[in-house]
Order: C-alpha cells, then sequence, then structure tokens
C-alpha cells in the first residue's frame, strides 16, 4: 500500500520494538542475529485493516437481535442498555476486539454511544488497552438520551488527565461522538462543537436525517456547511441518502465519510462508494456493530462491496486494489494515523497481517490483490501483528497463560444482562443460551440516534 514501494515478490521485513525498520527483497544471507524469524514462504503480507466506526459497547447484543418482531436493532438497544454494568462495557469491547484480532483488523474507531458516566469510558479504553490493539475512543452520550443534554463535556476535558500519553502506549487517542443538529437543538450542538474543538477533538456524527423516509435525497449536508460544523476535523457515518449537493459540500469542506456497507445494505440503502470517490472525498470502511450479526470478515465484505457497485453503477471507480486501499491506508488517513500505520513502510509502526496463499481457495492464482478480494477468507488470516505484538499466530488467537477468554465472558456477561433486563420488565426470553422464535422483547421501538436502521 506503499507506491514508493510497490508489491515484492519474496519480500523480507524487519521490525523492532514494533517498528518497521527496513523492507526489501528477500536475500538467503541476510543477517538476522538472535531475533524471532517468521517464515513468510507462501503466503501475502498486507497492512493491518483499519476499521473507523465501530460501536463496541453493543457486541454483547449479538445473538438478540434479529429478524423476528420485536427483535430489531433498536427495540433490542433501548431494552437493554440501561441494563449494562461496568463489566458489560469492558468485556463487550472485549469480545468485539478479539473479533477484530482474528479478521485482521489492528486498528478499531470505537463509537461509543451509551458513555453513562466516566468509569464506563474508562472500561472501554482499558479494554482496547488490554486487546493490543491501536486505535480511536469517540466519547457520546448514553443511549437514548434526551435531545436537551448534552454529552459530559466536563468529564471530556478531563478524559487525557485522567488517560495521559503515557498510558496509552502510543495506541489510542480520543475523539467525540456527536448526535449532531437533526437530533439536538441549537443550544446543544452549538456547544459540543465548541467544546470539542477547543479540546482538539476529532469529531464524528451519523448521517441519517432520512431515516427510512420514502424517496428521500438529502442527508441536509449543505446545511452543516453554512452552520460551520463540516470540516477536516469531522467524520460522517453512512450518508446513504446524500445528494450530489451534500456530496460537494463534504468534498469542499474535506469532511471523511465512514461507510459500513454491510449494515447499510441490510437497513438503510445502499452506500454511495463510487459517487463519493469520483467527488475526490476521503472515504473509508467500518463494521459498525456485531449486533446486526456482522462478522469481522473483511475480505468477505470487500467482496460484496464490488459486486454491488458493478450492479448498481457500471462503473470501474471501484477496484480490488481500491478496496484494499480503502480497508488500510486510507482508514489510517481518516483517523489521522496515515504516517504511522495503513502500509508497510520503514518507520511506520509494525501493524502487519500475513495470509496463506497457498490455501485451496487461492490457488491458482494470477493477481494476488484480485486473489484475495474475490476468493479470500477470513480462515486464510494466519498471522496478525499490531503494533509489533503477535495477537494472531498459525490461525489462531494468542491468549497469556492467566488472560481469561473474551469470548467465553463475554457469553456469560450477555446471558447475566438478558437476567437483570428480564427482572426489570424490559426483557421477556425464556432462560437459555440460546435464541428462541418465540422472544419478544418490550420497550418503545422508535428510531434513535445510532446505527444501523
Amino acid at each position: 500500500m506503499d507506491p514508493a514501494i510497490g508489491d515484492i515478490p519474496r519480500a523480507d521485513i524487519l521490525i523492532r520494538s514494533g517498528q518497521i525498520i527496513d523492507v526489501g527483497p528477500h536475500t538467503a544471507d541476510r543477517e538476522t542475529g538472535d531475533v524471532q524469524t517468521i517464515d513468510g514462504a507462501g503466503t501475502v503480507t498486507l497492512p493491518g485493516f483499519v476499521d473507523t466506526h465501530w460501536h463496541l459497547w453493543n457486541s454483547l447484543l449479538r445473538g438478540t437481535v434479529g429478524d423476528r418482531p420485536g427483535t430489531d436493532y433498536f427495540t433490542v438497544k433501548r431494552a437493554l442498555a440501561p441494563h449494562f454494568e461496568l463489566e458489560d462495557f469492558y468485556w463487550a469491547a472485549r469480545l468485539g476486539l478479539a473479533e477484530a484480532a482474528g479478521g485482521g483488523i489492528t486498528t478499531v474507531h470505537n463509537f461509543d454511544h451509551n458513555v453513562r458516566g466516566p468509569q464506563d469510558a474508562d472500561a472501554n479504553i482499558q479494554a482496547h488497552l488490554d486487546s493490543g490493539l491501536r486505535g480511536r475512543f469517540s466519547y457520546g452520550p448514553p443511549d437514548s438520551s434526551a435531545p436537551e443534554s448534552t454529552n459530559d463535556l466536563d468529564d471530556l476535558a478531563r478524559l487525557r488527565d485522567r488517560w495521559p500519553g503515557d498510558r496509552l502506549d502510543g495506541r489510542l487517542d480520543f475523539g467525540v461522538a456527536l448526535r449532531g443538529p437533526y437530533r439536538t437543538p441549537p443550544e446543544v450542538y452549538e456547544r459540543e462543537w465548541a467544546t470539542a474543538r477547543s479540546l482538539g477533538l476529532p469529531i464524528t456524527m451519523h448521517c441519517d436525517r432520512c431515516l427510512r423516509e420514502e424517496g428521500c435525497r438529502s442527508c441536509g449536508l449543505v446545511r452543516l456547511e453554512e452552520l460551520g460544523l463540516l470540516g477536516e476535523d469531522v467524520q460522517v457515518v453512512h450518508a446513504v441518502h446524500a445528494g450530489e449537493e451534500d456530496i460537494r459540500a463534504l468534498a469542499r469542506t474535506r469532511t471523511r465519510v465512514s461507510l459500513s456497507p454491510m449494515t447499510e445494505m441490510r437497513t438503510m440503502g445502499f452506500p454511495l462508494l463510487t459517487e463519493l470517490l469520483e467527488a475526490g472525498v476521503q472515504v473509508s470502511l467500518s463494521l459498525d456493530t456485531l449486533a446486526m450479526p456482522t462478522s469481522a470478515d473483511i475480505l468477505g465484505h470487500l467482496r460484496t462491496i464490488i459486486s454491488v457497485e458493478i450492479a448498481r453503477t457500471g462503473s470501474g471507480t471501484v477496484t480490488p486494489r481500491r478496496l484494499l486501499q480503502l480497508a488500510t491506508i486510507d482508514g489510517a488517513r481518516d483517523l489521522g494515523l496515515h504516517d504511522s500505520i495503513g502500509s508497510i513502510t520503514p518507520g511506520k509502526r509494525a501493524d502487519i497481517v500475513i495470509l496463506r496463499s497457498s490455501d485451496i481457495n487461492l490457488v491458482p492464482s494470477g493477481d494476488p490483490v484480485e486473489a484475495l478480494v474475490y476468493t479470500g477468507q477470513i480462515d486464510n488470516i494466519d498471522t496478525v501483528i499490531a503494533d509489533g505484538r503477535i495477537l494472531k499466530r498459525h490461525g489462531r488467537l494468542t491468549l497469556a497463560d492467566d488472560e481469561e477468554n473474551p469470548v467465553a465472558v463475554a457469553a456469560a456477561r450477555r446471558d447475566a444482562l438478558l437476567g437483570r433486563a428480564t427482572a426489570a420488565g424490559d426483557w421477556h426470553w425464556p432462560a437459555c443460551t440460546t435464541a428462541n422464535p418465540s422472544q419478544t422483547i418490550s420497550g418503545p421501538a422508535t428510531a434513535d440516534e445510532g446505527s444501523p436502521r
């Protein structure tokens, strides 16, 4: 993903203290000294994938959200969100981040739209650091907050004092998740924008003015431009219903867009990937949530995206290589990390994915880029390295001997969460660990801040 280096057959990559030191053609007599060596013969090596919009806190909702009446995402989220305990936030994030690592995603932007207090934010941040991955934590309001209430701006201002740079290990930064002028009045969004910018925090917001309005052809982004709310420090999520003027406003203001194609196509409409790219808008990709459900099979997602774009537009703008760029270096650009990650370049941090190109679904092969996008699978990922740490090896996640398995703990936390919600009368589901087709969920079904819809 570095055009100055290009694609190197049979390359050697030297990593020292989490930094890429050298990249060059393999030589049999290269002096490696007393260092750990990973034999990459028969593999393809890529930069780690970058996810730019993921609601990690609702990873525990996977398996409760579904297609049956009363199990849509918003109904479930509103019923269960108030019953989250501190440990639930931690293990929900650890579950999502473990799946990210397994799928070769080494950077995750955690858009947290259920921060009910400083401890909830701290639990998410600690989970991210414990996972070994890189990312951003964007501080949002509690789920279903009243339009008149702001984010906890006082705690947002204290966040960096509580988490100084040496505690973040150079792997995490902070942003703010805002609802914007279509969900909050001027006295709220003006104060939130001003606070975020005074603190130098990047802003992320969902662009979903239309919700499910039939025939909607505008996201109102021109109005946001007029209000001075767009800019290089702003990431807009989804924008599925953006019109031509909306897209031009994004391009003029250099506002970034994170697309979540799998959840967007399921509940919102077609992502406007071709239109945004052709207009020169900075675009990146994201999973959105594990609750839909989606999975961290990025290569499967890329294959779906290119097929849809060819069928939808007939344009050649979206190619396999362009998609790999969106999932790596362009994601890094969205988060302002392109000088540190996103390509295998000397001087950058060692966020690396190694895939077995000798697996049956990848042979015989011509162009390795086309092979990965058109036939690659998550099962092909052999090794994942984040900031020089090996998080997956020989196809299995690496856990310390004394480390709790986030999958097992998260499953137990989910069952306890459902038990509390049932006792409170917000959830009606027979006491079992598998989905029951007759389950129903009480609570308002109106759309609220967040995604997907």
